[in-house]
């Protein structure tokens, strides 16, 4: 079941759409993995995911989040048969929870400055913590470390320039943050399944 809201994000006129589809056929591979990993483990633990932060599902290269919670459905009998989730859109960070403290700077900075050198340290002196405690409580909302998201974060923007730009994809690569070429290459296949030039190829305009 789906409501109006969701439905919006996946396009399709009521739930009666999304009968037999997964996340796969409506969001972002990289995101959809996210979505599914969370479901599994949900639905293999029992225990419940509380006011995590992911990317929006919607297209590749926007870097809005969404505040997201799951927990696992369960019959009459106890035994779990499903999972149910709902989220609420951050925007631009403002609405962030105050439980998450001065992390918001952080995501903040990851999605302003991904192009230049981060150096994970300096940020959590920043944010005001030692790096040991940036980083829990950063893999703890995310369920990545703070050089995973990251690196998440470049490749969504390299994706939006493979789609968008006829830039080389060494261009695109020093661009976004990565070391050269064969950076990217290794890091995009990794995330997204296909390299930066089968994406570019199957998103290019017709």
């Amino acid at each position: 079941m789906m409501n109006r809201h969701c439905c919006e994000y996946c396009g399709i006129a009521s739930d009666l759409g999304a009968i037999g589809k997964t996340d796969f056929d409506f969001f972002p591979r990289d995101r959809a993995a996210e979505y599914v990993r969370g479901d599994r483990q949900v639905m293999k633990t029992g225990v419940p995911i509380i006011n995590a932060i992911e990317l929006a599902p919607e297209h590749e290269g926007s870097d809005r989040l969404i505040v997201y919670s799951k927990v696992a459905l369960r019959d009459r009998h106890g035994r779990i048969i499903g999972s149910a989730g709902f989220f609420r859109e951050i925007a631009r960070l403002r609405a962030t929870p105050k439980s998450y403290g001065r992390l918001a700077e952080a995501v903040q900075h990851f999605h302003t400055h991904y192009g230049q050198a981060v150096s994970i340290p300096r940020l959590a002196a920043t944010v005001g913590i030692s790096l040991s405690e940036f980083e829990r409580r950063f893999h703890h909302l995310f369920g990545a470390t703070p050089r995973q998201y990251l690196q998440r974060v470049r490749v969504n923007a390299a994706c939006r320039l493979l789609a968008e730009t006829e830039k080389k994809i060494t261009e695109i690569a020093l661009e976004v943050g990565f070391f050269d070429h064969s950076h990217l290459s290794r890091t995009f296949s990794r995330l997204m399944g296909v390299s930066p030039l089968a994406y570019r190829k199957a998103h290019m305009p017709e």
